[in-house]
């Protein structure tokens, strides 16, 4: 906050349909980042605490809404301990590893990560699994002109005759490269369906949580690239809740409410309810899938695998 007596703050408010949750309609979710500058008086003190987290890098990344969500619905079930917090925005254009800097230095204050030694020796990990292993389930964006070719994908050896596109930081690909698998780096997540587009790479894997959902987002007039189900991925991937070490109210606060939630089963019906992961627990859908299994070797070594999904789908992973 800078010293004269106002100061000017831009503020990024998420605001999404909570009536999607009641009505069940697949296409009433929208997220709707509304921009306006507020002036705030420096020196008053207000009733509620700021939180600050990431804005999303791309309006594409639609997953992003369900972690913000479930920090809203967190901080509002910890409101009587902890008192009133609100979310503010904070523009920060990293990935990948770089997020241990950006929570260190105090740039945000919580963010959605998978673990890794690089963050388990710099940062504090909330123990609650928010997706339940969900981001490890991968089918493939591909273009429509190619999926006859991928209808044939039967093993990894299949499916190493193809490139994948994956993010330039994303722990992804050190699990894909691991697999033995092709893959071509891209910077920005805009520029994935381009570099399919372009041949630079034959699929883009995402999680089914992200997949249908992000193609239906982009507005296509023709079906000019499609989400593959008929094979899938499948590795280990969770996500936690992580904060800077020294932010220990932070760290209690989510803690106690995430705890609450997952013990009382109400995280997995927020997840189940939610508009950006309600789908997938159809899971009639994925019954005739082949999954393919691969190991994360990013993970750290106390990392216990958990088969929530592959159960949930009534399914057997091939090697």
């Amino acid at each position: 906050m800078c010293s004269s007596a106002y100061a000017l703050h831009l503020v990024i408010v998420r605001r999404w349909k909570a009536k999607d949750l009641r009505d069940g309609s697949a296409g009433g979710y929208s997220m709707r980042l509304i921009i306006f500058f507020s002036f705030v008086l420096s020196l008053t003190i207000s009733a509620d605490t700021s939180i600050r987290v990431a804005t999303p890098q791309s309006e594409l990344e639609l997953s992003t809404g369900y972690y913000l969500d479930l920090l809203s619905v967190v901080l509002d079930k910890t409101e009587q301990e902890y008192g009133s917090a609100k979310l503010v925005f904070e523009p920060v254009p990293v990935s990948g590893s770089l997020w241990k800097f950006v929570l260190n230095n105090k740039r945000i204050d919580v963010h959605w990560l998978t673990p890794s030694a690089a963050f388990e020796s710099h940062l504090k990990r909330i123990p609650v699994e928010v997706l339940y292993g969900g981001l490890g389930l991968r089918g493939l964006i591909i273009k429509e002109s190619q999926q006859q070719e991928f209808l044939q994908v039967k093993t990894l050896d299949d499916l190493r005759r193809f490139t994948a596109c994956q993010g330039e930081q994303w722990p992804d690909v050190q699990v894909l490269h691991y697999a033995g698998l092709k893959v071509h780096r891209v910077e920005k997540f805009e520029s994935m369906l381009d570099m399919l587009r372009k041949g630079r790479c034959d699929y883009f894997p995402r999680s089914v949580i992200e997949g249908n959902t992000e193609l239906a987002h982009q507005g296509y007039s023709e079906p000019e690239f499609v989400f593959l189900t008929s094979v899938l991925l499948y590795y280990p991937m969770p996500v936690h809740f992580y904060v800077d070490p020294q932010d220990k109210a932070l760290y209690r606060r989510l803690e106690l409410g995430l705890k609450a939630m997952h013990d009382s089963g109400e995280l997995l019906s927020f997840m189940q309810q939610h508009p950006v992961t309600r789908h997938v627990f159809e899971a009639q859908r994925y019954k005739n899938s082949i999954v393919l299994t691969l190991h994360n070797p990013v993970l750290p070594s106390w990392y216990q695998a958990d088969d929530f999904w592959l159960v949930l789908l009534g399914q057997k992973p091939a090697k």
